[in-house]
């Protein structure tokens, strides 16, 4: 298949912008990359996917997404209590819907790649597998794990584990490109990090990636200090929620090569001058997030930090678990695109890129996203499944749910 023609921005660190460009695929991945006419007369035979002259972009890693909390939304729900009941509250149809509700989301808003940390209170040893269903089906590609709490029963805590475990061994015996299992854990207390961080760690043996939620209420005065000996993975960890972290606690898992992510832009804003960071949505929106005051106001270093942090960052750690260069329209790179309805009026090119991100580009609609050379949403349409139907099948879960509270 050909895609074209169109303007390319290819992603990675220093990205550049191609007109009138096209990319080739076979299987999932991408072949080549060039001038659109030179692909179509090289290549007579093969079907084009047309692109009306439309941006394509790698698609986006949200690298923190709670994706069964889809079914949460105007609940107003806020303390982890709130959060603990509607968990509890799930069924297995619940978590499929709801999955697929928030992964179709995901696609509008260019989100290709989510590491969803799961939790239903009730149906610890059948929920992830409605996750990875509904991510089959859809056809989205996601690192899942079901997360044990710090609050947890240890009995409570070691079902989460062994589901984890067992489940991520289940989909490695699949060899499916677009599925990966972790380890999760959620602390709320600066104590319980290390010893979260140690078992998890210690589950996590076989080289699985550990999925770090920090749930903490902290002062800015409060300090954390690592144990001794802090144990190390065999793949970088991820810490989610950063922002609330201690700054000594960020300066370690840095030092670690672990990966962090914050939620929102404006939370992020001092933290993105320390560390590399990523994006996470958490219960929100499965969308990248939107500038704010502060990147119209501070031209130049900050814009690209953020710049690294939607295209970059994210998709470097999650390059190390799905063992491809995520991130990238280059050969080799796994086929996962999107094709934006964005026409831009003034100068488009890597000089120009940042200022068109703020302004126009990530706000613009997603016509198509391709995920693994397959053919997700075309022209605006989910091709996968009826989009009607998972609404209405979603709002009719979400009902069941709100009752049940």
């Amino acid at each position: 298949m050909i895609i074209g023609p169109c303007t390319i921005v290819t992603g990675g660190t220093q990205p550049h912008v191609l007109e009138d460009g096209a990319v080739r695929i076979e299987g999932a991945h991408i072949a080549q990359v060039g001038p659109a006419g030179h692909l179509a007369s090289a290549f007579p035979d093969q079907t084009l996917w047309p692109a009306r002259g439309r941006v394509l972009m790698p698609g986006l890693v949200n690298t923190h997404v709670h994706l069964a909390r889809h079914l949460a939304r105007g609940l107003g729900l806020r303390s982890p209590l709130e959060w603990r009941r509607y968990e509890r509250a799930l069924s297995a149809e619940d978590v499929s819907w709801s999955v697929t509700a928030a992964l179709v989301e995901g696609f509008r808003h260019g989100v290709t790649t989510v590491c969803d940390f799961h939790r239903s209170g009730s149906l610890i040893d059948l929920s992830l597998s409605e996750v990875v269903g509904a991510a089959a089906k859809v056809g989205a590609r996601i690192a899942t794990c079901y997360g044990a709490s710090e609050i947890d029963t240890p009995l409570e805590r070691r079902a989460a584990y062994d589901e984890s475990l067992s489940f991520a061994g289940a989909l490695a015996r699949q060899r499916s490109g677009r599925l990966r299992g972790m380890v999760g854990v959620q602390a709320s207390s600066l104590e319980g990090v290390g010893v979260m961080l140690e078992e998890a760690t210690e589950t996590a043996a076989g080289g699985l990636a550990v999925h770090m939620d920090l749930a903490l209420d902290l002062t800015p005065a409060e300090r954390w200090r690592p144990p001794r000996a802090w144990p190390r993975g065999p793949l970088p960890a991820l810490w989610a929620h950063a922002e609330v972290a201690p700054r000594d606690l960020v300066a370690a898992a840095r030092e670690r090569g672990d990966a962090l992510s914050a939620i929102g832009s404006g939370s992020a804003a001092a933290l993105v001058r320390e560390t590399e960071l990523t994006w996470g949505s958490d219960s929100g929106l499965n969308a990248p997030p939107l500038p704010d005051l502060q990147h119209a106001l501070v031209q130049g270093v900050r814009s690209e930090m953020h710049y690294q942090r939607l295209f970059v960052h994210g998709a470097r750690w999650a390059a190390r678990h799905f063992g491809q260069e995520l991130g990238v329209i280059a050969p080799g790179a796994p086929a996962d695109l999107l094709l934006v309805d964005y026409r831009a009026a003034t100068e488009f090119s890597a000089r120009t890129l940042i200022d068109h991100l703020w302004s126009g580009l990530l706000r613009a609609p997603v016509s198509g996203v391709m995920i693994a050379g397959e053919v997700v949403l075309d022209n605006g349409t989910l091709v996968t499944l009826d989009e009607r139907e998972v609404a209405a099948r979603a709002r009719e879960c979400a009902k069941r749910v709100w009752a049940r509270m």
